[in-house]
């Protein structure tokens, strides 16, 4: 129940943010819905019927998860969807938190673990940039943006512009020097590879950054959806 909430408070959101607006991409945050979107058909039928009616590709964080042999591999995750609700591609995340998404040389965990909140993840091992019409993008998932060699690889693959979906109420908590260090990175990431960057966060700061460093359509709202263009003549 809590997912299905969660799912159709980002659904109306975003319906009233872009009402009158025709998007090319709509993005959500890192972990914007908490439930495996390929095992849960119902609430991805509900992505679907957005995406047809807003007529644009949705690109949103949630978990993902492999099974195994050797037991099941969980991922943090990014899905990308065509207008209509087909699943065309995902990322996983590459770099993982120390403790809080995985255990460095198998000391003990600091949060529980099981499927339903999974908290134990698998690094991603491919650099995925995504096929969208009006030009291909890449993603860095949270304090991905920090390293350079990540945003590099995705630009040597094609990547015309670059998304980074993060979580920062952890950070937020700490105070908004923290959120905003951790938003600087994305503005260096920018500027290294000459490319526009679109971030979202559920907490601390979301908005566009252009090829030269300069962040507009900022916004540090807890909730709202900012429109701009990612690349000239592009919304």
């Amino acid at each position: 129940m809590h997912y299905a909430s969660t799912l159709l408070k980002y659904v109306s959101v975003t319906r009233q943010g872009i009402d009158g607006v025709e998007p090319d991409l709509v993005v959500w945050p890192e972990f914007a819905v908490g439930f495996y979107l390929d095992r849960e058909p119902l609430l991805h039928a509900q992505l679907g019927r957005l995406t047809q009616r807003i007529k644009a590709s949705l690109l949103l964080g949630a978990p993902r998860m492999e099974e195994a042999e050797a037991g099941n591999h969980y991922y943090n995750s990014t899905y990308f969807m065509a207008p209509g609700g087909k699943l065309l591609d995902t990322y996983d995340k590459r770099r993982l938190v120390p403790f809080a998404e995985y255990r460095p040389l198998r000391l003990p965990a600091l949060l529980n673990h099981s499927p339903e909140h999974p908290s134990e993840f698998t690094a991603g091992s491919r650099s995925t940039v995504f096929a969208l019409p009006q030009g291909p993008f890449g993603v860095l998932i949270c304090f991905e943006a920090t390293y350079p060699q990540l945003a590099r690889h995705l630009v040597q693959g094609g990547a015309q512009f670059l998304v980074n979906l993060s979580n920062d109420t952890w950070l937020v908590q700490a105070g908004p020097a923290a959120a905003a260090q951790h938003f600087s990175m994305s503005v260096v990431r920018a500027v290294e590879n000459r490319r526009y960057l679109v971030r979202a966060a559920t907490a601390g700061i979301s908005g566009f950054i252009d090829p030269t460093g300069r962040p507009y359509h900022l916004s540090t709202q807890p909730e709202g959806v900012i429109v701009g263009r990612s690349c000239p003549g592009k919304r």
